[in-house]
């Protein structure tokens, strides 16, 4: 009786595991809802391998047609020109407040002193730093010629 009883339960078994098979073995399979070729799917493929490899940019020498990217940058460049009043925003972390001793804007008092030294002690202070302030503020992409044109702006302000 033990001998049919394993027959039987063998015979259930078999007849399970073929019905599931094809099931488990689409879920084995693909597992990702790609459509795309298993050989393609592994982060390690070459396909992959070359997505994620390409470079960052392209360097085009004068003379060659770049296409359109020269428009983009061209259009980046003309919009990124800030005006001082828009620039000064760095400056006013300290300045709108007078932290560590920097004069308000528009403190006529405070401001007085550092004009009568001249720009060119403005602009120097300004650039290379002084007392707490470091060079150029907090403003460290700002050109020299930038920051010249925020005292401007900050002494027009404050006269």
């Amino acid at each position: 009786m033990s001998g049919l009883r394993q027959f039987l339960v063998s015979i259930m078994v078999f007849v399970m595991a073929a019905a599931a098979g094809p099931v488990v073995a689409s879920k084995l399979s693909d597992q990702t809802g790609v459509d795309a070729p298993i050989g393609t799917r592994s982060i390690m493929s070459p396909i992959k391998i070359d997505a994620r490899t390409q470079p960052a940019a392209k360097v085009c020498l004068e003379g060659e047609d770049c296409g359109i990217m020269v428009e983009v940058a061209g259009a980046l460049a003309t919009s990124d020109v800030k005006t001082p009043e828009e620039m000064y925003s760095a400056c006013s972390a300290c300045h709108a407040a007078g932290v560590a001793g920097a004069p308000k804007l528009g403190d006529k008092g405070a401001w007085g002193p550092r004009i009568a030294k001249g720009k060119d002690s403005l602009y120097k202070n300004a650039i290379n730093g002084i007392n707490m302030m470091p060079p150029k503020g907090t403003c460290a992409t700002c050109s020299d010629d930038d920051i010249k044109a925020i005292v401007d702006y900050m002494v027009e302000q404050s006269q």
